[in-house]
């Protein structure tokens, strides 16, 4: 009888043990311990853990996008502000940004109980420049809409774009593009390396059947635009 109220109570004592160590882990406060980004070297990311506030200074080319490697407190899962491709959409960093402040991704990650917020900032290592590539850019005047992905370096340095000239390589007659110094380029979370145009009508009017070059805010683009009727 001694030896069976012995395991029982050694028994117990291991049980109150392992609920005492759950109920420790479940009472730590989700964290991100640290991070780092697949490509990025470490120098180029700070981490103030204490003001909850990540910085990442980007290459001029985000090769695959932008994709954290996370190391948590126990039982901490990410909730928001990562895609389901595992990047982050730098989307907030490559549109026109009026203001001299940069504009900031939320992390939030959690437990059972709790959540904690981050902030990310990026940071863009030069100016806004052009990619050279074999790309060329069709447009048919029938569609009425003229999407433009120009491929550059150091997207997320929020460019402002508020006119595009387009060259006709044979007359040299210039069309302007404006829209009353309104914004209009933008960015699309899926391609991290372009700045996107889209124009509607009556682009169809402005530009008649040729082959043109392309500047924006002074950046000529190796590319050319084939306007077709």
């Amino acid at each position: 009888m001694k030896r069976i109220t012995t395991l029982l109570m050694a028994s117990l004592g291991t049980f109150s043990l392992a609920c005492q160590q759950q109920d420790n882990l479940a009472d730590e406060k989700p964290a991100i311990k640290a991070i780092s980004f697949v490509g990025i070297p470490t120098q180029n990311v700070r981490f103030d853990a204490s003001n909850a506030r990540i910085t990442v200074q980007l290459p001029a080319i985000v090769n695959g996008g932008l994709q954290p490697v996370f190391e948590l407190t126990q039982g901490t899962q990410v909730l928001d502000g990562v895609m389901a491709d595992k990047t982050i959409d730098l989307s907030a960093f490559c549109a026109c940004n009026p203001s001299n402040h940069p504009k900031k991704i939320i992390l939030r990650v959690g437990n059972q109980k709790t959540t904690a917020v981050y902030e990310l900032v990026v940071v863009a290592t030069g100016p806004l420049k052009a990619r050279n590539t074999a790309d060329q850019f069709i447009f048919s005047r029938k569609t009425k809409r003229l999407d433009l992905r120009l491929p550059v370096e150091n997207l997320y340095s929020n460019p402002h774009v508020d006119m595009l000239l387009f060259t006709d390589v044979v007359t040299g007659h210039v069309t302007r593009i404006s829209a009353d110094a309104a914004c209009l380029n933008g960015c699309i979370s899926n391609a991290p390396n372009e700045l996107v145009f889209s124009l509607g009508s009556p682009i169809e009017q402005e530009l008649l059947p040729g082959t043109y070059t392309i500047s924006v805010t002074g950046i000529g683009f190796p590319q050319h635009l084939v306007v077709t009727d």
